[in-house]
């Protein structure tokens, strides 16, 4: 009897040692992240994740009573001939952070974790045959393979106007020109592509890798 009592001792000492094992080493495997900047590629969950808190920044944008999408689209400068407060026409807002809440999320959510992203405006041309245009938001870099991309549709009408501040109220978007080389004070790129009330319909699109 007392061997049967010590051989079962053995055995559950045995199986509490290897669930000691199998949980330390579940635990292990979980704290494991693959981390920007480490080399290694984003495996597939990590950028399912991001390409998720990307269309949700835009979606909770969207839906924002102040600086929502379609005023961060038209808040176009015309002195700078760039978004309002950018650096220029080629990066944007670049490393800087862009207005309102949307900027906030954009930093908190990705440069804060040490992940990168960019924002571009993609429209229709007057030639929809064209394909489609962009003008680049922030732009801090090019993307990697691993890059993950969420966009939002806006639609833009014709008695809108632009946003930025010393701009004038009373010019309504169908009046714009699309040339910043014919008049500098009336220019915005993108055009009125579409027929009726609508003046365009763009994308705003965020990268993260």
């Amino acid at each position: 009897m007392r061997e049967d009592t010590r051989g079962q001792a053995f055995t559950l000492e045995g199986l509490v040692s290897a669930l000691v094992l199998l949980g330390a080493l579940l635990f292990a495997v979980q704290s494991v992240v693959v981390t920007p900047g480490s080399g290694g590629d984003l495996d597939a969950s990590t950028r399912s994740d991001l390409r998720q808190q990307a269309s949700d920044i835009l979606l909770t944008t969207a839906r924002a009573e102040n600086n929502d999408l379609s005023t961060l689209v038209r808040n176009w400068s015309q002195s700078r001939q760039t978004f309002s407060g950018a650096i220029n026409r080629n990066i944007g807002y670049g490393p800087r952070t862009p207005p309102g809440a949307f900027g906030v999320m954009l930093n908190q959510t990705f440069n804060q974790r040490g992940y990168l992203y960019n924002v571009h405006v993609a429209y229709r041309p007057k030639n929809l045959s064209d394909g489609t245009r962009r003008v680049p938001m922030v732009d801090r870099g090019t993307p990697s393979e691993q890059a993950v991309t969420a966009s939002y549709t806006v639609t833009l009408y014709d008695n809108q106007t632009l946003t930025a501040r010393n701009v004038s109220q009373n010019v309504e978007l169908w009046q714009y020109d699309t040339n910043a080389t014919n008049n500098v004070d009336g220019f915005y790129p993108v055009p009125n592509a579409v027929d009726g009330p609508v003046y365009n319909v763009v994308e705003v699109r965020v990268v993260v890798w």
